[in-house]
């Protein structure tokens, strides 16, 4: 049976087309534009028409043209142990170029082929933009904005408006356009963690949660619309929506804010003006508040993918402990069965009705088993002052081999409505590679929310963990997918990540002192403590671009962040890069090394010191890494005092020194108040400039005074990295 497929937005995914699509996916009135039709199964199709009208009247109908030059690519997954899954499909594909209709008129099109069979009409309505003016509501830097014919006026808090667009169907605007004179030099930061650059003047930058396996540019897990400027002044968005910032990119002396409105044609912002960490305290403070993380959150983290039994997780604790390296917190990700994803590998149970849950007597774990005694193995890290994080994902799996107990789940999910729905009332079904096919969870649905979590009660009250790795964040795409609470998908999208990390945060926090450890986020997730930087190489790098994921998020209102030292991914990093960047992760909020799966060949690619000195070679890797947690600990009471300033305060741990000094290279920061940072990023460095700013600052390792501003030369042996402590510090 030969099938015609035409979807104009595929499956929504954000920055790439399938060649069935439409390009450009939202077309302006008279601009031409092309649709491609895949006909299946391939060579059935002889010839494709495109039939269109306008309302009653018919248009002449367009012939397609088979595009030999297509050839179906196959797709590669997320992570290492996806990357051989791969899919393709047969099929030829059309393409045809029309015209998008004037501004109110309506252009339905299909595809026909010669013995009349028919891809669905679709619809297509005219936007242009138009200069309409503005109606301005609320007082003061709190702003709604909407079609009208009011005046912007220009204040020290914000820049001059030059002019407003609207695109609109001749009846109703659908997005907003705003164009800002810019200076020369103004510089732009934050949009929440940013890997591509500190300054983003230059950019197009949008607002989008997105899981880009690393080389992640200007994509990122943790999106945010504040924009903060050198020239004094600072823009918050609280939109969740769809919005995209030009910084100075298109045109040299402006930027411009475009984004889409709500369903009542306004668009809020928000303007601050003052200093530059003042005016990101002030905004995470009234985005937030932030969580101050216990205080064990500040120790040294470690995990690695392939730590998939209990013996081979105490065998990594006890060797660090034997070595002098102190852990404060031990993270498994390759815990579960790899289906429910509460319930320990190799655990046997009786399965219960979907709408149960399961406690920790309901499970009998075989000594043969490869977690013979999780509550033993949780005990005995405590009793060693390690805590434990369990990794968790937001979607009920598809089913890839029988499982009772999450086949009883799923029923009660499907029958529940617990998922995510399509626009047709139809449970979602999750479109990126990651856990494709499965349903995403509706953490929205106060119901589905309980049960969900309650799934995983016992992990905390009796077995008695103390938080969980909140993975997958990003699984949503589809504007029109439909939640509990109402809202649909193109204003969740971006804060799907933060209910479903809030949630397993509070839920968390009813039974112990608790921590989530999370890789996505949007405006206000610094209320559910700690993030980190996602997949990274082992190259000097992406070292460098985590370094400014780090300081964006912290512009950005995100401050209990960290990354993995290093990198996890890819080949082993040297002992050089190794040591540089645990040595910058000293002086960063969290302090974890992770490594990727690497199906248990050897050699190993765990990140653990003792694994990177016996495969580079270099015996100094233990004894360095052992003299920065011993620092680490040192630091302990300045750490804590600061952290909990910074989540009083709103202002960031991690505070780059280009805010506050424009001479400062792009890596430099102040962690906290008084301590100057100067990762060293390049290899092979025996010494390294460092710009001092204003005051006296004490060389943390020689007691030597350096009055700044000015550039200094400092010795850089593997064991030591440029810091400097404000003169009058506690440190000094």
């Amino acid at each position: 049976m030969v099938e015609l497929v035409h979807r104009p937005f595929g499956l929504e995914h954000p920055y790439e087309q399938l060649p069935e699509e439409r390009f450009p996916r939202e077309p302006l009135a008279g601009q031409s534009f092309v649709i491609g039709v895949a006909s299946r199964p391939p060579g059935e199709v002889k010839r494709v028409v495109i039939r269109q009208q306008i309302g009653d009247r018919t248009l002449t109908p367009v012939e397609a043209t088979l595009n030999a030059q297509w050839r179906p690519e196959f797709e590669e997954g997320v992570g290492a142990e996806f990357l051989e899954r791969q899919v393709k499909i047969d099929q030829d594909i059309w393409r045809a170029t029309l015209t998008a209709p004037a501004v109110g008129e309506t252009l339905t099109y299909w595809a026909e082929t010669e013995d009349g069979t028919r891809s669905e009409p679709i619809t297509l309505c005219g936007e242009a933009w138009q200069r309409i003016g503005l109606t301005i509501k609320g007082a003061g830097t709190q702003q709604w904005l909407s079609p009208g014919n009011g005046a912007f006026a220009t204040t020290p808090s914000h820049p001059e408006l030059l002019h407003v667009e609207w695109l609109t169907n001749g009846s109703k605007a659908r997005r907003v356009k705003l164009t800002f004179r810019s200076s020369p030099d103004e510089a732009f930061y934050g949009f929440g963690e940013r890997f591509n650059a500190l300054n983003q003047r230059g950019n197009v930058m949008d607002i989008r949660c997105y899981e880009q396996y690393k080389n992640q540019g200007k994509r990122t897990y943790m999106p945010i619309p504040f924009m903060l400027s050198s020239a004094g002044y600072a823009l918050f968005v609280p939109s969740s929506r769809w919005m995209q910032f030009d910084l100075a990119a298109t045109q040299a002396d402006v930027w411009t804010l475009e984004a889409d409105l709500d369903a009542n044609e306004s668009l809020p912002i928000q303007w601050f003006s003052g200093e530059p960490f003042a005016m990101i305290g002030e905004f995470a403070r009234q985005t937030g508040p932030a969580k101050l993380p216990p205080e064990w959150a500040f120790g040294l983290w470690m995990s690695a993918n392939e730590w998939n039994s209990q013996a081979r997780v105490i065998k990594e604790a006890q060797t660090s402990l034997d070595l002098g390296i102190q852990p404060s917190v031990l993270v498994i990700e390759a815990w579960s069965d790899e289906t429910t994803f509460y319930i320990w590998n190799d655990a046997q149970y009786a399965a219960k009705d979907g709408a149960e849950r399961l406690t920790l007597g309901d499970f009998t774990f075989p000594v043969e088993g490869k977690w013979p005694d999780p509550k033993h193995m949780t005990d005995w890290l405590h009793e060693h002052g390690i805590k434990l994080i369990l990794w968790q994902i937001p979607a009920m799996k598809v089913l890839e081999a029988p499982h009772a107990q999450h086949e009883a789940d799923r029923k009660h999910f499907e029958e529940q409505r617990y998922g995510v729905r399509n626009a047709d009332g139809s449970l979602h079904q999750i479109r990126p590679f990651w856990f494709r096919g499965g349903y995403l969870w509706d953490v929205t649905n106060p119901q589905g929310r309980e049960w969900w979590l309650n799934k995983r009660r016992y992990l905390l009250d009796e077995i008695g963990i103390d938080g969980f790795k909140t993975d997958g964040g990003e699984h949503l795409w589809g504007a029109s997918t439909v939640f509990a609470d109402g809202r649909k998908g193109d204003e969740l999208w971006n804060e799907y990540p933060r209910h479903y990390t809030e949630a397993y945060y509070e839920f968390a926090n009813r039974y112990r002192e608790s921590l989530t450890f999370s890789r996505a986020g949007f405006i206000g997730s610094q209320r559910s403590p700690a993030h980190w930087a996602g997949d990274e190489n082992s190259t000097w790098d992406a070292f460098r671009h985590s370094i400014l994921a780090g300081l964006s998020a912290g512009i950005s209102g995100i401050s209990f962040w960290g990354w993995d030292i290093g990198g996890f991914s890819g080949e082993l990093p040297t002992a050089e890069l190794y040591l540089r960047s645990a040595a910058m992760a000293v002086f960063a909020p969290i302090m974890q090394y992770h490594a990727e799966y690497n199906a248990h060949r050897l050699p190993s690619h765990d990140r653990t010191p003792w694994n990177i000195q016996e495969q580079s070679g270099d015996g100094r890797v233990v004894d360095i890494f052992r003299s920065f947690v011993q620092l680490r600990q040192k630091l302990m009471p300045y750490i804590l005092a600061e952290a909990k300033y910074s989540a009083e305060s709103g202002e960031p741990m991690m505070r780059a020194l280009q805010l506050i000094d424009k001479r400062a290279s792009d890596y430099q920061y102040l962690f906290g108040r008084d301590v100057l940072v100067s990762p060293v990023t390049e290899p092979d460095a025996t010494t390294w400039t460092v710009h001092i700013p204003d005051g006296i600052w004490i060389n943390f390792w020689t007691r030597e005074k350096v009055s700044g501003p000015c550039e200094i030369t400092v010795p850089v042996p593997l064991d030591q990295i440029p810091v400097f402590v404000r003169e009058g510090s506690a440190l000094v």
